[in-house]
């Protein structure tokens, strides 16, 4: 008997797909679109033909094959740009109602009073949070995000489908990748070191939430739940919160469970200086080396930052297929670190882009990911001829999001058996006035104000800059409404202070230790 590949399964549906007149026709007729493998330069008057969720046709306007009769609309691409969309390839959903609560401090400081945040989490509120973060992406051109989602309660069946849900109603595409950890190796080190961690939700997280292999079973049910619902627009992946969160055992069980459910893993990796050091003193090996070995490394798997590299860990990434999400904005807002970016596309690894959560970024906008991308990396000790170019990093947010999202093939191009996910640009923005080299323009004028509408699985979301699925203003107002609840239930923040700070200075001795020795 044979055994169809993924790919022959996909063109398989797509096939079915035009053959269904049942399913919904959608034309873009007229509008612009990027010259493929011509970087500058535009194709007007074009038609893009959509049939259920795939892209069935592109090509000049008038000249598709089909019957007008059969279609449900015809959106007027006049004046539009349509590009694929951008793919939000890390962030964490829980963080949307954590938005400028904390300055600009160290990764291992800043989770401190993150964990001890004034808000009593409810799953409506994980729900709000989620829906806020999908609204403030679809509006600002981002059609798919990876959710690396942590909670209050560890994994928790409850919050996630909350998590779901939320996506759902959106109507974004999402993978979510449910944050799960067992240990803490700078906690431990500080221990070994003699120094004292007073009680708080940071410290105390572990025997707080359910036991691991409890949370290792939700984790399971979540998957068999939620994976490839919403007609495939909603996927589940396993998230081991970082290597220095997770003991050998439980990325062990992540691994199985992907393997076992054919999906995606996502996971933090030497993100700081510390984290680096505490790795090498602990593990005896650098990060990126230790997932190797455990076999975590491979296509499918997609690791946020990968800051602190050892030699040859750009050529294991490369050589696995291994997607590195480089997040540049909170890279530098908690100071944690330059990603070598033009080393690592010199050797050939994936590179997708995040916003990070919005506690370390405080936006959802892939636009001011891209513009810090193109600026960043602009060093004088770098040759400029390596500096990443503005057709590479528009790459990056969406066939390199595609590559972390599991979809290389389906998903991060306008082409025929592509995903309908799309967004459309007017080219009467004040970005885009006078209209130059557009790949300019996109990474370096435009910042998510320019989008018109909004297409994702082949459902319009946005229309004339609107949101279809849901009322902005009231869920704005359900949120403040439900935030000064929450905090009002919290615990009281003042008797967490005392032990935050001393948390806090525990930590930085323990910085010092570690750093002045490398």
């Amino acid at each position: 008997m044979q055994t169809l590949t993924r790919e022959q399964l996909r063109k398989d549906e797509v096939e079915r797909s035009y053959q269904q007149t049942h399913l919904r026709h959608l034309l873009i007729r007229g509008c612009t679109i990027l010259a493929p493998n011509e970087p500058g330069k535009l194709l007007h008057d074009q038609d893009i033909l959509i049939i259920g969720r795939y892209i069935a046709a592109v090509g000049p306007s008038g000249t598709l094959s089909l019957n007008p009769l059969r279609l449900d609309k015809v959106i007027i691409g006049k004046d539009r740009l349509v590009l694929p969309g951008l793919i939000n390839a890390h962030t964490h959903s829980l963080e949307n109602l954590l938005k400028a609560t904390s300055p600009s401090l160290p990764l291992e400081l800043w989770l401190v009073p993150l964990f001890g945040n004034s808000i009593a989490w409810s799953p409506h509120l994980v729900y709000l949070s989620t829906l806020l973060g999908a609204l403030e992406m679809l509006k600002t051109g981002t059609t798919a995000v990876l959710d690396h989602l942590w909670t209050s309660a560890g994994v928790a069946g409850e919050y996630l489908d909350a998590t779901m849900h939320a996506y759902h109603d959106a109507g974004i595409r999402a993978a979510v990748a449910p944050s799960i950890e067992d240990r803490d190796l700078v906690l431990e080190a500080g221990a070994r070191y003699g120094l004292h961690f007073p009680g708080h939700p940071f410290t105390d997280r572990f025997a707080d939430w359910e036991p691991i292999e409890v949370q290792l079973e939700v984790l399971e049910q979540f998957i068999a739940t939620w994976d490839n619902s919403a007609n495939g627009r909603l996927r589940c992946f396993t998230g081991p919160s970082g290597i220095h969160w997770c003991s050998p055992k439980l990325l062990e069980a992540c691994l199985e469970l992907t393997e076992r459910y054919q999906t995606g893993m996502h996971l933090h990796a030497v993100e700081t200086e510390l984290q680096a050091a505490v790795i090498h003193e602990t593990l005896g090996q650098g990060g990126i080396r230790y997932l190797e070995q455990m076999g975590l490394l491979r296509p499918g798997t997609s690791l946020a930052h990968t800051i602190w590299l050892d030699p040859g860990d750009l050529n294991i990434l490369s050589r696995t297929g291994t997607t590195v999400v480089h997040n540049p904005i909170s890279n530098l807002r908690l100071g944690s670190g330059r990603f070598p970016l033009s080393d690592a596309l010199d050797q050939g690894v994936h590179i997708a882009l995040g916003s990070d959560g919005s506690a370390s970024n405080d936006r959802q906008n892939m636009f001011d990911v891209l513009k810090l991308t193109g600026l960043m990396h602009n060093l004088p000790q770098v040759d400029y001829r390596r500096w990443p170019q503005p057709a590479t990093i528009l790459q990056a947010a969406t066939e390199g999001g595609a590559t972390a999202l599991g979809l290389p093939e389906e998903l991060g191009r306008i082409e025929e058996r592509q995903l309908a996910d799309l967004i459309l640009l007017d080219l009467d923005a004040d970005a885009f006035v006078p209209l130059r080299d557009p790949y300019l323009h996109l990474i370096y004028c435009e910042h998510g104000t320019a989008i018109d509408g909004v297409i994702v699985n082949g459902e319009i979301v946005v229309e004339q800059g609107k949101l279809l699925n849901v009322d902005e203003a009231a869920l704005r107002q359900e949120i403040r409404e439900q935030c000064r609840f929450a905090m009002a239930q919290a615990p009281d923040a003042q008797a967490l202070l005392a032990h935050t700070n001393e948390i806090l200075a525990q930590l930085d001795k323990l910085r010092q230790l570690f750093l002045q020795k490398r």
